[in-house]
């Protein structure tokens, strides 16, 4: 029975960037025998610019060999144990490559991988040309067990690589034939086997796709697989460590170009391969809709009076293109979410104007009237200390809901995964009079203090902060910055558990060891770590993450990965630093939390999401996952989780808001003449009223109120 080894879910990268790309970006063609210059130049800026001094050594460079078999092979499903026994021999080599010395893994690699390719492409057309034929016995494992040496379960031999193709084949089929509620719910298994002709097929067009993707790359295949090599040496110093080619980065600057006009999405395939959303940009169309957010799969594309443009297979060259290309402007996006929910949106493309206050506030207004604003990510003009990004923004939208006279404030940073360090600390001190509001380390291990730059605070009263296991970097600074004053109640689940800092180097031929920031980038880009963060009492969020006052259970924690799961993760420390601040009095928790569980555990929409964490906690759980490749005992296997969904929605029907939703004067003047920001506004203001996590967050606040009296 061939063991499958899973790729991860996706990525949530949270970049906290203290330095802005220095250099000019020039697209240029690198000759192949530029690679290992190129290499020599990343390893370098790793090993003297990285936090932990790394050195390259014996020892990484078996953990490179495994990352990047990982990277372009991660089922295992290409290279076959024959490949492996001429790519092992370099375990204990690649460094000394890596230092001048004769340049022979990488062309081994590149031409193994290409031959592979070019065999799996011709073994997917001849094993998908007739109807699969499913067994009640046959299943196909995916394993979560660590990977150590020899562990990697290639194939033995060409008659082994055709059974684990036609296994995942038929894998990737039954899980397209079973995917529709109704028929898993209601066990309408004829019509779920009708869809196996249509499945195969489009699982064909899918994993060929994929192929083709890397041997027609647009920089071509040889920059693919140089970058790949060159990502994974950087991804084996910590996981936010990154390699970007010059291509790369031309490719992102086109994607943004068309006469102006952006939907403001940035993409990026995950690890399945999937085109999802990298960033939105700040207020673009995306962000403004407050429904899409970084890591949502983009699954179709339908513009108004066009056909439906199934995404399935492509990659993030096909959808800008179809993105940037279309005559049209407005076009309805179907998304697919952590959870596996599809929601669809229409976005109209726009100009993006600069100074356009991109943070909305709104009034909540049934009891009480609470202010509340949404920030998805902290952005800025520039990373210095006089730019006005998201906090002067913030602290605009406080002063109109002041001017209302809100009793409270809700400040929602769920799915927030960082951005600018420096706004962050930025938008603390809106909160907090003065005092310090975090420490930073570098290499040198000499930690210093960030300090709130102004006295004073825009807003006094009380506070509640959303939270959950996507808020990340700059958020949980925020988060624990307010939580360490007794300045916010913490609202939701832990964070993501990020806390290190990254700058972006320009790699070069002839730079300067001590002026790196203002290189040429000849040879693209190194994103390294190079601080950790910690909270004003010397510890850190690193891996743990910032836990709530008050918990609320989430429907994507079960499913969500997070900084401690991934390979190469820095660990967690404490500094000790003498720090001196003041706390505020201590918040009434222990009642606020009491209330809210009492509340939370009555409604049966919370206790829905409860019950399918752990559903899906029991699942994930499983070192060894065997799946079954019969549709009907799939249809079985999946049953539960669907069904948890599905109740899950029927409960979220009957959750109602005890408030209505307003804009400020201001903003209402605005929808006056503007019939498209009209139509986002009333989506945004619906999602809120529907949101369970912001009723919850309002009643803990009414209780706080109360307790005020």
């Amino acid at each position: 029975m061939s063991v499958f080894l899973p790729c991860n879910y996706l990525r949530i990268l949270c970049l906290i960037v203290f330095v802005l790309i220095g250099g000019e970006s020039i697209a240029q063609q690198v000759s192949a025998g530029n690679w290992q210059q190129q290499a020599m130049s990343l390893r370098k800026t790793l090993e003297t610019k990285h936090y932990t001094l790394r050195p390259v050594d014996d020892n990484l460079s078996e953990q490179i060999l495994y990352q990047f078999i990982e990277t372009i092979d991660p089922h295992r499903l290409y290279f076959q144990a024959s490949d492996w026994q001429l790519m092992k021999v370099y375990r204990a080599q690649i460094d000394d490559e890596l230092a001048g010395k004769e340049w022979k893994f990488l062309p081994l690699v590149s031409s193994l991988y290409k031959n592979r390719l070019l065999q799996a492409e011709k073994r997917i057309e001849e094993i998908t040309q007739k109807p699969f034929v499913f067994s009640a016995t046959e299943t196909i494992v995916f394993s979560d067990a660590p990977k150590g040496k020899d562990s990697l379960n290639f194939a033995a031999n060409d008659k082994d690589a055709i059974q684990k193709w036609t296994k995942w084949l038929k894998y990737q089929t039954i899980d397209l034939m079973v995917d529709d509620v109704d028929e898993i719910i209601e066990g309408k298994i004829a019509a779920i086997n009708a869809k196996e002709p249509a499945s195969r097929l489009k699982v064909r067009t899918v994993e060929q796709r994929k192929i083709k993707r890397i041997l027609e790359s647009p920089a071509g295949f040889d920059e693919f697989i140089a970058s790949a090599f060159f990502n994974a040496i950087a991804e084996c110093f910590d996981p936010h460590s990154n390699y970007f080619s010059l291509s790369t980065e031309k490719n992102f600057e086109a994607s943004l170009a068309k006469e102006g006009l952006s939907y403001g999405i940035d993409l990026e395939e995950n690890d399945k391969g999937d085109v999802c959303i990298a960033r939105l940009v700040p207020g673009g169309p995306a962000w403004k809709s407050n429904t899409l957010h970084k890591g949502d799969v983009l699954l179709t594309l339908q513009w108004t009076g066009k056909s439906l443009v199934d995404l399935n297979g492509a990659d993030v060259y096909e959808v800008e293109e179809l993105l940037n290309a279309s005559s049209s402007d407005k076009v309805e996006i179907t998304v697919q979410k952590a959870n596996g929910q599809e929601e669809k949106v229409a976005l109209v493309r726009e100009k993006i104007r600069e100074d356009e206050n991109i943070v909305k506030s709104y009034v909540l207004k049934g009891d009480k009237k609470i202010g509340y604003i949404s920030l998805p990510g902290f952005y800025t003009e520039t990373e210095d200390a006089t730019s006005l990004g998201c906090a002067n923004d913030v602290a605009k939208e406080i002063l109109k809901l002041k001017k209302v006279g809100i009793d409270g404030l809700i400040l929602d940073i769920r799915y927030n995964g960082g951005g600018s360090l420096q706004e962050g600390l930025n938008l603390a001190g809106i909160f907090v009079d003065e005092g310090p509001l975090g420490i930073i380390q570098g290499s040198d291990l000499k930690p210093s203090i960030m300090k709130d730059q102004n006295r004073g605070t825009i807003y006094d009263g009380p506070l509640v902060l959303m939270i959950n296991g996507q808020s990340a970097s700059a958020s949980e600074l925020l988060a624990a910055t307010l939580q360490d004053y007794n300045r916010a109640l913490i609202v939701g689940s832990s964070t993501f558990g990020k806390a290190t800092g990254q700058i972006v180097l320009p790699l070069s031929a002839n730079a300067n060891p001590m002026a790196l920031k203002e290189a040429k980038a000849d040879w693209g880009y190194a994103k390294v770590t190079v601080n950790k963060l910690y909270r004003i009492t010397g510890k850190s969020a690193q891996l743990k993450g910032v836990q709530p006052h008050i918990y609320l259970p989430d429907m994507y924690e079960t499913i969500l990965y997070k900084e401690h799961t991934k390979p190469f993760a820095m660990p967690s420390d404490s500094v000790n630093k003498k720090i001196y601040y003041t706390p505020l009095k201590a918040l009434p928790i222990e009642e606020l939390s009491a209330k809210s569980k009492t509340r939370t555990m009555a409604l049966p929409v919370f206790r829905a999401i409860q019950k399918q964490n752990g559903v899906l906690r029991n699942r994930i759980a499983k070192i060894n996952r065997s799946i079954p490749l019969h549709p009907a005992s799939y249809r079985t296997y999946v049953l539960e989780t669907y069904i948890g969904w599905e109740e899950f929605e029927k409960t979220m029907e009957d959750a109602k808001a005890s408030f209505t939703v307003e804009n400020t004067g201001y903003d209402k003047e605005v929808l006056q003449i503007d019939a498209y920001t009209k139509e986002i506004n009333e989506g945004l203001i619906e999602n809120i009223t529907q949101d369970i996590y912001i009723e919850e967050a309002y009643q803990i606040m009414k209780d706080w109120l109360a307790l005020l009296k």
